[in-house]
């Protein structure tokens, strides 16, 4: 398994594409969040623990699940999947080595990108968040990693279940969509959106409860409970995939 993990680690490292992706994950984040700080006044306070996170996740993780993604489908793409599994007869072994080298990455992606956002923005703003001693700020800084991990779980899942890149890219975009979308239909939406990942992962990072009713009954979702929605799709999406790995062709 170590050794499996070793080779994961040692075609990351040893790809281009790589470093321009993670940096552009936390340049395009730093960038944007400075560009909202430097915009912040009493007439118009638009910089804040929430804002950082909020560009975050609007420039910085797009392209962590790509990366995602293509650590499964790029072994597809080019044919070196049987290779893999030649070597590594336990297909299972192979799929979590990707997981963990490229989870534990995404983490430590996800947290520098708002440490050095907290960073740059508070430089820039007339009211900085003074992440040291901001709840939220230091609140975010695992709680943010922590949700992505399990993005990167469902983005490999996806990959698995998929094999192609486009695929499950665009089935991690159309998601949050298909969650706002979803409200709409009569008698069943709220329920349905009640538990999907995206409108459950939003609250969490922010540290906010949604106010939403319960539409099943009972009490409303709180910050845990919301967490625990995104594991479970997070685990049964990933966990389909490694059934599907297991039973198809290499």
């Amino acid at each position: 398994m170590l050794k499996t993990m070793l080779s994961e680690w040692t075609k990351l490292r040893t790809t281009k594409s790589f470093y321009w992706t993670t940096g552009l994950s936390i340049v395009l984040t730093v960038i944007f969040v400075c560009f909202t700080a430097a915009l912040d006044s009493p007439d118009f306070p638009v910089y804040g623990g929430a804002s950082v996170v909020y560009q975050f996740l609007f420039y910085g993780l797009m392209p962590i699940i790509i990366q995602a993604v293509m650590v499964v489908t790029t072994d597809y793409r080019y044919n070196v999947n049987s290779i893999n599994f030649a070597v590594t007869p336990r297909r299972w072994q192979v799929a979590l080595a990707k997981l963990v080298v490229y989870g534990l990455i995404a983490v430590a992606i996800t947290a520098v990108t708002l440490l050095l956002s907290y960073i740059a923005g508070d430089n820039f703003a007339l009211y900085p968040v003074d992440w040291q001693t901001n709840i939220f700020a230091r609140r975010s800084l695992w709680a943010v990693p922590l949700i992505v991990f399990f993005l990167v779980m469902m983005a490999q899942g996806l990959g698995w279940i998929l094999r192609s890149t486009a695929g499950a890219v665009m089935s991690m975009v159309a998601l949050p969509i298909f969650e706002l979308a979803v409200r709409f239909l009569p008698k069943i939406g709220e329920k349905i959106q009640f538990i999907t990942p995206f409108s459950n992962a939003l609250p969490f990072v922010l540290n906010s409860q949604t106010g939403r009713p319960n539409p099943f009954g009972g009490d409303p979702l709180g910050l845990w409970g919301s967490f625990g929605i995104v594991v479970v799709w997070a685990v049964v999406i990933y966990v389909i995939g490694l059934v599907l790995l297991e039973r198809r062709d290499a």
